[in-house]
């Protein structure tokens, strides 16, 4: 099995500010990078914060020129880097993410709307990577949605990233199911939160990692911070790192 450092940034969004929220990007992504870090997973709406859907100036294109710090940042520490964003997609302005790999090309995930399980597989969660360190996205869906870990599985993922806001109120069950997915899959997951709350909802923060037997890798706590996975000959073991 091969090395594989992966790590959920638990992130504090600049609402409304994109500049802002790439150079942010970039701190977590340089410190990632001084733990040489291969995959590092940011939460849903990471660099635009909770906006209306219809907030166009915010939305991207996976091609917009405004993201290339983030693409140059994966080529050159060599980091799969997940985004969340408002993404422009065929069916109009989507909840979604990007995923920057180090070869220099980037993915996208999108979620119109409710979704075949199909669609799941075919257009929502792309498969990243290789040599037994592949990832699927599952960016933005509810953990207890198991139709996004099953089609990850049956694509032959090595792990399964989602990103998405779990408030205090609901922390403990979708850590639940998140576990229960990587027990019943054989499969890791690595959840990224949000660090800061959203209006009215406080964010419960304790990004985590479990491995492939549904077992505890790292939980963090609250702030801003890496929830950090490390797998080696003797398995998974997990540290949480305070952004500094």
């Amino acid at each position: 099995m091969p090395l594989w450092n992966v790590a959920a940034a638990q992130y504090g969004t600049r609402p409304g500010d994109l500049h802002a929220n790439i150079l942010h990007h970039l701190d977590f992504i340089y410190q990632a990078a001084t733990e040489k870090i291969d995959l590092l997973v940011f939460p849903e709406l990471s660099l635009t914060g909770f906006q209306p859907i219809q907030n166009t100036p915010l939305a991207l294109h996976f091609t917009d020129e405004r993201l290339a710090p983030l693409h140059r940042a994966s080529v050159t520490h060599q980091m799969t880097i997940i985004v969340g964003m408002l993404l422009v997609c065929d069916k109009g302005i989507s909840v979604g993410s990007i995923g920057f790999l180090p070869d220099g090309s980037r993915v996208s995930c999108c979620k119109p709307g409710s979704c075949t399980e199909e669609d799941a597989h075919e257009r929502n969660t792309p498969l990243l990577g290789k040599y037994n360190r592949s990832v699927a996205m599952g960016h933005c869906v509810a953990s207890n949605e198991e139709i996004w870990p099953r089609t990850a599985a049956a694509s032959g993922a090595d792990l399964y990233a989602t990103g998405t806001f779990v408030n205090e109120a609901n922390c403990q069950h979708d850590e639940m199911h998140l576990q229960r997915w990587a027990h019943k899959y054989t499969m890791p997951v690595l959840f990224a939160n949000h660090a800061f709350s959203a209006g009215p909802h406080r964010s419960a923060g304790r990004s985590a990692c479990w491995d492939e037997r549904g077992q505890l890798v790292v939980r963090a706590d609250q702030g801003e911070l890496l929830a950090v996975g490390r797998r080696d000959e003797k398995g998974w073991h997990g540290e949480v790192i305070p952004l500094r």
